[in-house]
């Protein structure tokens, strides 16, 4: 279901780990309430790093370790590259400077050219975009190619230093739309940049060709992570539609449903199928308009996104609905949403078979757990009281007309509780194109421990 998921970096068991917590579906509470919390750790990494590695070694997902936190992140599903390269370059932090050393070595360069081990380590990561951070990345480089390599290239650690920050500086001049074709960087000024950095000598020309010509012809870019399949998502859903690009955002699930009008008429197969792609704050529903031509992707999902054109009919917020299941004599594998403030008809869908609707209803419930339990954090760290029992209340206004369907959240202080806006609810108390969404959070300490039962409805 994770169409994006990384690549892991070896057989051992420590992948394999993360990689088996991520896509499990588990009957076992134990087991299922372990990869909610690395879900919910990988949720948080990829919006404050810090945080999320703090989750999940207190919940014993990942060891309290420089060594097992830098395999998690070599090896992790659904990371954000970018927040890896910001966590390990984090100068402030004693952790993530020794996460970073262990980091780099677990990472092989033996008998690899200096081109493909400085592309084989910036797969790894995103490059940050301050200079300071680069420049320890690159530190870090060259004393890991000097262990696996000694003396292939020079006998000076400084030296692989140099050469490293030379060539990303010559990946973003060549390779950057903004600079002039006339004013990119040639050959001659690249041997030129690095004349003299081996202790006073010059390296081999021949080596520094071949680093020219292998990155003019193909560029040093950083390796696939979820936030590039969200950008062809969002570049093939056309209409008015919400912004997608969120850095913490992560496609769940992607399915075709029948969008039911009358229960009582039975819809030709081709009429009002929709397209819905759940993530893991808010779920999509679209309409497939055309086939734009010939696939250059890969993978056979990332080929039907690349190729098709989705037309955007609506989206709801995870928690500001819930889901049921349903049938009639036409449609055996209904399921409708219904408002979760006032439990009014939102859509009615038809599911292809059982097994379909299962797994939709089963994801919605694992994103929608996942959803509230960062939620009641979020609030829990601005220091809300629960004035109404063990449980958190957030207000949500979705106003269509004024902010293109952008969710806005207040927190309740104490002053809201005392208000008459729970005593007489009226869907217009924040305006006439507002809705109100009544959610009820869990408390922290359910993060760790699943309730045994859960409802038949999400």
């Amino acid at each position: 279901k994770q169409w994006y998921q990384r690549e892991s970096t070896g057989s051992s068991p420590i992948a394999e780990k993360y990689g088996h917590l991520w896509g499990t579906t588990t009957s076992d509470p134990e087991q299922k309430q372990l990869c909610r919390n690395y879900k919910l750790g990988v949720y948080k990494f990829n919006k404050r790093p810090s945080q999320g590695v703090k989750h999940l070694t207190t919940t014993a997902v990942v060891d309290n370790t420089p060594y097992d936190i830098a395999a998690f992140l070599l090896n992790g599903k659904g990371l954000s590259l970018s927040q890896i390269g910001n966590f390990i370059t984090d100068l402030r932090k004693p952790l993530s400077m020794a996460v970073l050393e262990e980091f780099m070595k677990q990472i092989d360069f033996t008998a690899l050219p200096f081109e493909q081990a400085l592309r084989h380590f910036i797969s790894k990561l995103r490059l940050p975009g301050e200079a300071q951070k680069i420049d320890r990345l690159m530190e870090a480089f060259a004393e890991r190619y000097c262990d696996c390599n000694p003396n292939t290239i020079s006998e000076a650690q400084d030296t692989i230093y140099v050469l490293a920050f030379s060539v990303i500086i010559l990946q973003t001049d060549l390779h950057n739309p903004q600079i002039k074709l006339h004013r990119k960087m040639d050959l001659e000024s690249f041997i030129q940049n690095n004349r003299g950095i081996d202790n006073g000598n010059d390296l081999d020309r021949n080596l520094l060709e071949a680093i020219y010509e292998g990155v003019k012809r193909e560029p040093i870019i950083s390796g696939r992570d979820h936030l590039d399949f969200l950008e062809s998502i969002d570049k093939s859903i056309i209409g008015k539609k919400i912004n997608l690009m969120d850095p913490w955002r992560m496609l769940m699930m992607s399915t075709q449903m029948h969008e039911v009008h009358n229960r009582n008429e039975k819809l030709l197969p081709e009429k009002h199928v929709r397209n819905i792609f759940l993530f893991n704050d808010l779920l999509v529903i679209t309409k497939q308009v055309q086939v734009r031509g010939k696939a250059t992707t890969k993978t056979t999902k990332e080929r039907v996104i690349s190729t098709c054109s989705f037309q955007y009919r609506q989206h709801f917020m995870i928690c500001s609905f819930k889901a049921e299941s349903w049938s009639s004599q036409f449609y055996p594998y209904g399921v409708r949403l219904l408002d979760s403030y006032d439990d009014r008809l939102l859509i009615e869908m038809s599911a292809y078979s059982e097994d379909d609707r299962t797994a939709f209803l089963t994801e919605l419930a694992e994103v929608t757990w996942v959803y509230r339990a960062l939620e009641n954090d979020r609030i829990g760290s601005l220091g809300v009281a629960d004035k109404l029992g063990q449980s958190t209340l957030s207000l949500h206004s979705f106003n269509s007309d004024t902010d293109g369907g952008r969710r806005h959240t207040h927190t309740l202080g104490r002053r809201f509780f005392k208000s008459n806006i729970f005593k007489t609810p009226k869907r217009d108390t924040l305006g006439p194109s507002s809705s109100l969404f009544y959610t009820k959070g869990i408390s922290s300490t359910d993060v760790r421990s699943s309730p045994d039962q859960e409802s038949e409805s999400t």
